[in-house]
C-alpha cells in the first residue's frame, strides 16, 4: 500500500511538472499568435477527437451558408448554441481549426481556461487550436492576425440549455462586438444545427448544477445522454450535425474605444443575420417541433434584443 501511494504521489508530481512546462509552452504560443506543437501532433489530436464523435454517432452531415463562400482574411467566428458541453466545437471543430476550413486560414477557437488544467483534456485542446477565452488570449491572436472563434453564452447559456429550444444568449456588455470593432474583424455567426439535441435535459435539478459550479467552477447540467444515461457527457445520442455559416457582419474600420450607439448598432445587425440564418435553415436542420418553436435570443440586460420578425427576446430575470 505505501509503495502504491509513493507511485501515486511521484506520478502526480510528474504531471504537475508536465502540466505547468505545457502551460508556459501555450503561453509562448499565444503570445506568438501561433499553432502549439508539430502539425503532426495537431493532426493526430483532431482525428482522435472525430473518431471519438464518429463512434459515438456524432457526424457532420451537411455543411453550407453564405459564409463558405466569403473571402479569405481575418475574422471573429461566432458559434450558436453553446449547448450542454459544447461538444461539436470541441471533437469536430478541431479539423477544421488547424487544417483553416473554410477560409484558407487557421484559427483558433476558445474555451473556459479551467480545462487547460485538467489532465487529458488540457494536453488534447492546446494542440488542437483551442485557446482560454480570457481578453488577454484574445487580443493577443486579434492583434496578430488572428482568426479565433467564440462563444458569447458562456456559462449562463450551457446553464439554460434545453434539447427542445434553441436559443442564443449574449452578454451584457457585448465584449465580443467590441473587440470585432477595436480590430476592425468582421463577425461570422455560425449555427451548429444539432448541439442542443446531442442530450436530454432532465428538469428540475438546476439547483444542483448551480451548486457543482460553485465547488468545482465546471457548469455540468443535469441530462440524459446516450441509452439514457445520466451525466455521461462523452456519449452523446447519435444526431446528425448541419453546420451553417452566415454572411460576415462588418464592423467598420478599427476603433479602440467604441461608442455605444456604434455597438448597439452592430450588434443589432448581427443579430439580424443570426435570425436570418437560423429561420434560412431550422426547417432543414432540426427536429420540427423545435423548429416550429423559432429561435430564443436573449441578452441579458435591462434593454430588448433587436431583432428579426421570428426571433423572441428576453430580458434578464426573465427566462425560460
Amino acid at each position: 500500500v505505501l509503495a502504491i501511494a509513493l507511485l501515486g504521489g511521484c506520478g502526480g508530481l510528474a504531471y504537475a511538472w508536465f502540466c505547468s512546462w505545457r502551460l508556459k509552452l501555450l503561453r509562448a504560443a499565444i503570445h506568438e499568435g501561433r499553432p502549439c506543437g508539430p502539425l503532426w501532433l495537431r493532426r493526430l489530436g483532431c482525428t482522435f477527437m472525430s473518431t471519438c464523435a464518429r463512434l459515438n454517432g456524432v457526424k457532420f452531415a451537411s455543411e453550407g451558408g453564405e459564409g463558405l463562400n466569403a473571402p479569405s482574411r481575418q475574422y471573429i467566428y461566432v458559434w450558436h448554441p453553446h449547448g450542454f458541453v459544447s461538444y461539436v466545437p470541441s471533437h469536430l471543430m478541431g479539423d477544421m481549426a488547424v487544417n483553416g476550413t473554410p477560409h484558407k486560414k487557421e484559427w483558433f477557437g476558445t474555451c473556459i481556461p479551467l480545462l487547460f488544467k485538467l489532465p487529458f483534456i488540457g494536453e488534447i485542446f492546446t494542440v488542437t487550436n483551442a485557446r482560454p477565452v480570457d481578453r488577454k488570449t484574445l487580443e493577443s491572436i486579434l492583434g496578430k492576425g488572428g482568426t479565433i472563434a467564440i462563444q458569447p453564452g458562456g456559462v449562463k447559456e450551457q446553464e439554460a440549455s434545453r434539447h427542445d429550444q434553441e436559443q442564443a444568449f449574449f452578454p451584457a456588455k457585448l465584449g465580443f462586438i467590441r473587440l470585432a470593432i477595436k480590430y476592425g474583424t468582421p463577425l461570422v455567426p455560425v449555427y451548429l444545427f444539432g448541439e442542443n439535441q446531442l442530450y436530454k435535459r432532465v428538469s428540475g435539478f438546476e439547483w444542483l448544477t448551480k451548486l457543482i459550479r460553485k465547488f468545482t467552477g465546471m457548469t455540468v447540467p443535469m441530462v440524459l445522454a446516450k441509452f439514457n444515461m445520466p451525466l455521461v457527457g462523452i456519449f452523446p445520442r447519435a444526431t446528425d450535425i448541419h453546420i451553417r455559416w452566415g454572411t460576415p457582419v462588418d464592423v467598420g474600420p478599427r476603433e479602440e474605444d467604441p461608442g455605444e450607439e456604434h455597438v448597439q448598432e452592430v450588434f443589432a445587425r448581427y443579430v439580424a443575420e443570426l435570425q436570418r440564418l437560423f429561420d434560412a435553415n431550422a426547417k432543414e436542420c432540426l427536429p420540427p417541433a423545435v423548429a416550429a418553436k423559432g429561435l430564443k435570443v436573449v441578452k441579458l440586460s435591462d434593454a430588448p434584443v433587436s431583432s428579426g420578425a421570428g426571433a423572441q427576446s428576453s430580458l434578464k430575470g426573465k427566462q425560460s
